[in-house]
Formats: structure tokens, sequence, C-alpha cells
């Protein structure tokens, strides 16, 4: 297996971990294939003329065809993720208030 394919291999299973949590809804896959097809055809329109700006498009585009494709999104994976550990500091929080300080 050459260096390439373990590094992308690598990114699959980092990104399915994030994923985890970050699964996203009917509607909203939808909304994400239309608007980053829309993005993702202006930016190939726009790179002869504004190449860094079409580049950036291409990016957010291709990205958000992706997540309505797959039905995964690593941000808001991260995002539940995060407010997961938030809600769980909280419940300490008031753990400790309640039997531990008196």
């Amino acid at each position: 297996m050459g260096m390439l394919e373990q590094g992308i291999d690598n990114l699959k299973a980092k990104l399915e971990d994030v994923c985890e949590y970050g699964t996203v809804g009917g509607s909203e896959r939808i909304l994400s294939v239309i608007a980053g097809g829309f993005i993702l055809g202006y930016s190939i329109k726009k790179l002869f003329k504004r190449p860094m700006t079409a580049l950036s498009g291409m990016t957010l585009g291709s990205a958000l065809v992706m997540r309505g494709v797959t039905g995964r999104c690593p941000v808001k994976g991260a995002i539940e993720k995060e407010q997961e550990r938030e809600e769980e500091d909280r419940n300490l929080t008031l753990i400790e208030r309640r039997y531990f300080e008196k």
C-alpha cells in the first residue's frame, strides 16, 4: 500500500469518526445538494476571471454536494459532540453543587 493510499484511508477513518454524530436530515440534504451545485457551477464559470475566488467556491460547493449526497457533516458532528460535552460538564457541576458544596 502506497503512502497516498494510506493517507487517504487515515483521512476517511478520521472523517467517519467525526461523522458519527453529524447526520443530516432529508430536507437539509436536498438543500445542500441544490446550494452546493449552484455554488459549484457559478464558481466554475468564474474560474478564469477570478481563480482564487473560484477555487474557494468550488471547494465550498463540492463540500455541500458531498454533505447532501452522503448525509454526513463533519462540522455538524463536531458541534454536536461539543454540545454533548458541555451538557455533561453542566450536569457534573450541578452534582458537585448539590452533594459536595455545603
